[in-house]
């Protein structure tokens, strides 16, 4: 073989391996690209795990996302707003409501009562995850109502937000609806003690529920503790009755929401 065909001969094998090199290298990157652009998507959307009962003290509680038709509904998109069902129903009592994931979530005290015909939701606001002074901010006014029902607080006190504030904004809240009669909701048992802003979620809970209530009779207004049943002597959830130690299982939501009608029903007379 002459000189110069054994130098293009190992030319092209040295071309050759450095373009299996290079494909090499391609694939594996966009591997790990996709990989990775997979995850934050699902962190963008979903968000972080839901720690559960028994995490470790001040890991950050996200109330997780929840499945509806077969598909993960994010936290933020849990969202009610205005009327609910399909309108005006003879003899029911009106009633308006400004909540949070207890009243918010797709399998709610509210959602049962959509069926039940002595009742009818006017309008009111509930978003997942937000404050009383959030709510405030977008509920308008519904004096159309019966009665309103507020359960709001448990946000609060994950974040740690005074007792006096939270009770300053339902205040506010409860004069901008200008509904006709106010039920005060009970915040839920809590298998949590920490949260990432400090606040010991069980016991902020209790204490805030109990300034709630004794807001609402210097008031007259009504009050109700729908979750009695599910609340253990400590203050968390009954075993069984949650599936993240935050909110009530569809089973624990049914019967908070015939404690709850019987308590609207009772505040509009």
């Amino acid at each position: 073989m002459s000189r110069t065909r054994r130098l293009a001969l190992a030319a092209s094998i040295v071309t050759s391996a450095c373009l299996v090199a290079a494909g090499t290298f391609v694939v594996v990157s966009a591997r790990t690209a996709s990989a990775e652009s997979t995850g934050a998507a699902a962190a963008a959307v979903h968000g972080p795990a839901a720690a559960g009962p028994g995490a470790a003290a001040g890991r950050t509680s996200v109330e997780p996302a929840d499945t509806r038709a077969g598909g993960r509904i994010p936290v933020r998109d849990q969202v009610i707003r205005g009327p609910l069902g399909s309108g005006a129903r003879p003899d029911a009592v009106t009633f308006a409501y400004a909540g949070d994931s207890i009243t918010a979530r797709p399998d709610s005290w509210l959602h049962v009562l959509e069926s039940d015909v002595r009742l009818h939701a006017v309008g009111g606001y509930a978003h997942s995850g937000y404050r009383a002074d959030q709510v405030l901010h977008e509920i308008g006014p519904v004096p159309s109502a019966d009665v309103l029902v507020v359960e709001l607080g448990t946000n609060d006190v994950n974040q740690a937000v005074p007792n006096a504030t939270t009770i300053a904004n339902i205040n506010a809240l409860v004069r901008k609806v200008g509904a006709k009669r106010v039920l005060v909701v009970a915040g839920p048992p809590s298998d949590w003690t920490s949260s990432r802003w400090g606040a010991d979620r069980r016991t902020g809970q209790i204490v805030l529920s109990r300034a709630l209530e004794h807001d609402a009779t210097e008031h007259g207004w009504s009050s109700v503790d729908p979750f009695v049943e599910f609340r253990a002597t400590d203050g968390a959830w009954v075993r069984g009755s949650s599936p993240d130690g935050i909110h009530g299982t569809a089973a624990t939501n049914v019967v908070v929401a015939r404690v709850m009608a019987a308590a609207i029903t009772t505040a509009a007379e």
